[in-house]
């Protein structure tokens, strides 16, 4: 809730000189003008307790313009319209005086009911003071006593225009066109990759996005970043540009670069050079929020997930819980999905009705039934069960069962060396289900899989992960070239070397592999690591334990969490294995 300088009973009138400042300035943001306290300051500086709360909004970078909203209120100087604004773009406003309809309240009393009833969980007064400021600027509410408040006559007939916590939906049908283009081919082949697998193991956590103080949304800010990366850029010049525009620290920096990697805007092609993906350059040239939701929905849980999920949750504290109760994520997180409504409503894909409630447009439901979403959790569930259990296995939560589908494709792809890329992509799957950045590369001269994960010190950590099968369960030393592992190794500037195949023969090829500092890891062994994250959820560089071949890294690695059950596990040996347990169960 925006305080402007010049006092509470004043505050009116400073919003009217601070919007009149903005038209006689053409919205110029470093134009000098003198706030309600009779300083003089730059207008962007003067407008940033009104950034969210429906009075601008911005033209271009340099300049704001007053909304049409804000316009009629200056020309009618009617409180309803000002109250209408307010109630339409800040929750808790016109709520405050239904909750004084039930008689006077202190302020703790109306904060402890916007925690209760509206899921505000200040921690202050501070905002119950500053709406009670405003109300008591429009007669709306006035102090009964030295602390208690209480709605006046001219609060109740303003409250009986107002329409609280929305209407059930709003009618869209008649204004909104369903036309769309079609994404760009670069974004479009994001698309078409994914798989029910792929689209479980996205991230969970967007990450940090700076903003400037509020000057720049999330579209603007992530457009703004990656256009400074074309054609393509240093890590210093990026730092400085992210200093410059939005005020970055440098201990901020390292998160935001995380972030921009990890969402596939950007990629790093040399030391310390960097450059916009494929499909971050469509976007920059499309400029469509829609593509950039689309970009996102590959990249991260509970993206366009969301649209379908409003039928039954329209609030973001309600989605983040539904996000860890149907998709997976660990944690609710509240902001990161209100970051997410911003990307879908900037796309047109949802619609605020009323105050933080939102519900898909007509174009959101189209999209939605046009690209593949996760089905939630109790979707996956519930078909599981309508279809018989083929291995004498019971039910099994989603995520356990996923990491038996995996475990189970790697340890077949492990001898089948008539399709060797099929060891390659279902690797690929399992560093992913780990938490693991992994794509598939392959080809003549490249690496097989390339994977990146963080340390404790959110520094990126590289691996190339080259993936042997063979059809005797054994990979032999005249099957692995150490002189071309090293070349990729220097190719990708990785960190580490990982070799994968079903087993390895005793003799030199483990020595070889340790004096080239190759970790060697089977199917089996990947595969039980799986099931251990199933089970027992870690972050994904503790798995860096797998992959630096260690033992001291493996111990930790294996401290973290409880070795997988035998029922867990039974599925990665064979069908054998499967029948030898039956076999004892039966003795």
């Amino acid at each position: 809730m925006p305080h402007l300088p010049g006092g509470g009973a004043q505050q009116i009138v400073a919003l009217r000189e601070l919007l009149e400042a903005v038209l006689a300035n053409d919205g110029l943001m470093t134009a000098t003008v003198t706030d309600g306290g009779g300083q003089e300051r730059s207008l962007g500086d003067a407008l940033k307790p009104l950034s969210s709360a429906g009075f601008v909004q911005r033209t271009d970078r340099d300049h704001v313009e007053v909304t049409d909203e804000a316009q009629a209120w200056l020309e009618s100087a009617d409180d309803a319209a000002l109250l209408a604004i307010f109630h339409r773009h800040i929750r808790y406003m016109g709520e405050v005086l239904d909750v004084l309809q039930n008689g006077p309240h202190s302020m703790r009393d109306l904060m402890e009911a916007a925690h209760h009833q509206y899921d505000l969980a200040w921690t202050t007064l501070d905002q119950a003071r500053r709406r009670v400021t405003w109300l008591s600027c429009m007669g709306a509410a006035e102090y009964r006593t030295a602390t208690l408040v209480e709605i006046t006559e001219r609060g109740k007939a303003l409250l009986a225009g107002l329409v609280l916590d929305g209407p059930p939906s709003v009618e869209l049908l008649a204004s909104q066109p369903l036309d769309r283009k079609d994404p760009p081919p670069a974004i479009a082949d994001l698309l078409a990759g994914l798989t029910p697998t792929t689209l479980a193991v996205r991230h969970s956590v967007l990450g940090y996005v700076p903003r400037g103080s509020g000057e720049s949304d999330i579209v603007q800010a992530l457009q703004a970043l990656v256009n400074a990366a074309s054609p393509s850029t240093t890590k210093a010049d990026l730092q400085a540009f992210a200093e410059r525009q939005f005020r970055v620290s440098e201990a901020s920096f390292g998160p935001t670069l995380t972030t921009l990697t990890k969402s596939g805007f950007i990629e790093q092609t040399a030391l310390n050079v960097f450059e916009p993906t494929p499909a971050a350059r469509a976007w920059l040239e499309t400029v469509d929020p829609l593509d950039l939701a689309l970009m996102m929905h590959t990249r991260y849980l509970f993206v366009l997930e969301i649209i379908p999920m409003l039928r039954e949750y329209d609030r973001a504290p309600d989605l983040a819980r539904a996000a860890v109760e149907y998709y997976g994520l660990k944690r609710p997180d509240v902001g990161g999905v209100r970051t997410r409504l911003q990307i879908l409503k900037a796309a047109g894909l949802i619609v605020e009705r009323a105050n933080a409630r939102y519900q898909a447009t007509p174009l959101g439901e189209r999209v939605a039934s046009e690209f593949l979403l996760q089905a939630p959790r109790d979707e996956v569930e519930s078909s599981g069960r309508n279809e018989p259990d083929l291995s004498g296995e019971p039910d099994q939560p989603s995520a356990i069962r996923l990491a038996r589908d995996i475990g189970r494709d790697l340890v077949a792809a492990g001898t089948d060396s008539d399709n060797p890329t099929r060891l390659e992509e279902t690797t690929v799957r399992a560093f992913q289900f780990l938490g693991f950045e992994s794509r598939h590369v392959g080809g003549g001269g490249k690496t097989d899989v390339l994977a990146t994960v963080e340390n404790t010190d959110l520094k990126p950590v590289r691996i190339i992960v080259d993936a042997k099968s063979a059809r005797s369960g054994s990979v032999n030393e005249g099957a692995v070239s150490f002189d071309t592992l090293r070349e990729h190794q220097t190719q990708h500037r990785a960190d580490h070397v990982v070799l994968i195949g079903p087993g390895f023969d005793s003799g030199r090829i483990r020595t070889r592999a340790e004096q080239n500092d190759v970790s060697l890891i089977t199917t089996v062994e990947l595969a039980r690591d799986l099931a251990r994250h199933a089970g027992t959820p870690l972050s994904a560089h503790y798995y860096l334990g797998l992959i630096t071949g260690k033992d001291d890294d493996r111990r930790e690695l294996e401290a973290r969490g409880p070795p997988p059950s035998v029922e867990r596990t039974c599925w990665l040996r064979s069908s054998l294995c499967l029948r030898r347990k039956r076999a004892t169960q039966t003795r």
